[in-house]
């Protein structure tokens, strides 16, 4: 009972654990909505900032296949696809472009690229995309 009477209801100790609840609850929301960012696919997030977005890839032996898709309100004539070959160290070995064509808007295609030679030792892809819009 000494010690309830020490130590006043609404008193400093009591702020001190309400400020770490606080700080604590605020910890756990940022990463929550962190944890969040992380998760969506990648392509979802370029598909806001980009109007040709690769969607998927991969890859059967020496050819390497995918999907482009055209997010933005004009159609794109020519579309190509550059593929960035990396290596294990994420090293470039080259680059290679495949035609995929015309895409309206909202519209998507797939594409295959043979793999080259002097690329085939590669572990993973970088994707850029051009085309002439109307």
């Amino acid at each position: 009972m000494a010690n309830a009477a020490a130590d006043p209801v609404g008193g400093v100790g009591d702020m001190g654990l309400h400020s770490r609840i606080g700080r604590g609850a605020g910890i756990v929301a940022v990463i929550a909505i962190l944890s969040g960012a992380v998760t969506q696919p990648a392509w979802a997030a370029a598909a806001t900032t980009r109007d040709l977005v690769v969607l998927d890839h991969e890859r059967w032996l020496d050819t390497l296949k995918g999907t482009v898709k055209n997010y933005s309100k004009r159609s794109a004539r020519d579309v190509t696809v550059i593929v960035k070959f990396l290596d294990k160290k994420k090293r470039a070995l080259g680059t290679q472009r495949v035609t995929v064509g015309d895409l309206r808007s909202g519209d998507q295609a797939s594409w295959s690229l043979a793999i080259g030679e002097k690329h085939r030792a590669a572990a993973q892809y970088q994707f850029e995309t051009h085309a002439i819009w109307e």
